[in-house]
């Protein structure tokens, strides 16, 4: 009974969640850098992604950042993700912990696309050279625990994206919280992403020639102008999440968790996530995204995890509808 009252909290939680309704109209596809949305650590991503109120290991830069002061040792962590129509996902990790002045981290997200032709609407065979695509944002984080209960945190980011000849760049901020409550076992954290500024595309292909007058005859017809591409808003989203645990023991825990989530381009939605370790060295999780979600992409995700003498590795497994399935592995070493 006791621990049906303790879990009540996140179901309400998720009614909220699916009660929320959400904006009509959608406002997919209307910000850049989506690479910042994809979810790291197959650890968060196998729950789910429904980790606000866990944040414990070195991904917590990625999903809330107070819980950097969370971890006991330094970390450096690496994860892959085999991500859709062969594009790497890749991300870097290093916490650094330094006593009662707080925790320090340095993380690196990239994106990157292999080597394409160069094509046209005359020339569908290529020209003879290739392109590729790349993002990448670095940020450095720091969290400190204020009481025994309450600990914030806050990161800086430099984000980039580049196409062949084209880049843009933006600076933004993360910011989170994360308080344990009376209940024994019972977190909640919030966390804000990605507050900065917009990208904007600049580069010599915006440079074109141009006819000022084509009505006139014997002027100069190929002018060099600068093509002016249109500003875009980063993915700034609110995550407000619960986590509990519902099983404690030497042997077996057990940790519930769900997530609230409000983004700036997308309808609201919830995540739910579970994990079961056992003697603090085999992880199993399991996890739904995107509920409430009309038209989701996102489903079931599962994963594995394995540590030993302060080595940990993890996997991750998840399902996009018409896009197939996305896996995840990661390498940790605690110092």
């Amino acid at each position: 009974m006791k621990r049906t009252v303790h879990v009540l909290p996140l179901l309400s939680l998720l009614i909220v969640g699916s009660a929320s309704g959400g904006d009509p109209i959608s406002k997919r596809g209307t910000t850049a850098a989506p690479f910042l949305e994809f979810g790291v650590g197959p650890r968060a991503v196998g729950m789910g992604k429904a980790f606000t109120a866990i944040a414990n290991d070195a991904t917590a830069m990625y999903w809330n950042v107070a819980g950097l002061d969370l971890l006991t040792e330094n970390e450096v962590s690496f994860s892959y993700m085999d991500w859709i129509a062969d594009m790497d996902l890749m991300y870097a990790a290093l916490v650094l912990k330094a006593g009662s002045a707080g925790t320090f981290g340095l993380s690196i997200t990239s994106l990157s696309t292999p080597e394409m032709l160069v094509r046209t609407v005359e020339q569908p065979e290529g020209l003879g050279w290739r392109f590729d695509a790349a993002d990448l944002a670095v940020g450095v984080s720091y969290a400190k625990t204020l009481t025994d209960r309450f600990t914030f945190g806050g990161s800086f980011k430099y984000i980039q994206r580049r196409i062949w000849h084209m880049e843009a760049t933006a600076i933004a901020a993360d910011f989170g919280i994360l308080y344990s409550l009376p209940m024994q076992g019972m977190k909640v954290g919030m966390s804000i992403t990605n507050f900065g500024s917009k990208l904007q595309m600049q580069g010599i292909d915006a440079v074109v020639a141009t006819d000022v007058d084509p009505t006139m005859a014997g002027n100069n017809g190929a002018v060099l102008s600068h093509l002016r591409t249109k500003e875009w808003a980063l993915p700034l989203s609110f995550r407000f999440g619960m986590a509990y645990d519902l099983i404690a023991s030497a042997e077996h825990t057990v940790m519930v968790a769900a997530d609230y989530l409000h983004p700036n381009n997308n309808e609201e939605s919830a995540n739910v996530g579970v994990e079961y370790v056992f003697l603090e060295t085999l992880s199993l999780r399991a996890g739904y995204q995107s509920l409430f979600m009309k038209e989701s992409e996102e489903g079931l995700s599962m994963g594995i995890g394995l540590i030993q003498s302060g080595i940990g590795c993890d996997y991750s497994y998840g399902t996009l509808e018409h896009l197939g399935n996305v896996h995840q592995f990661a390498v940790r070493i605690l110092f």
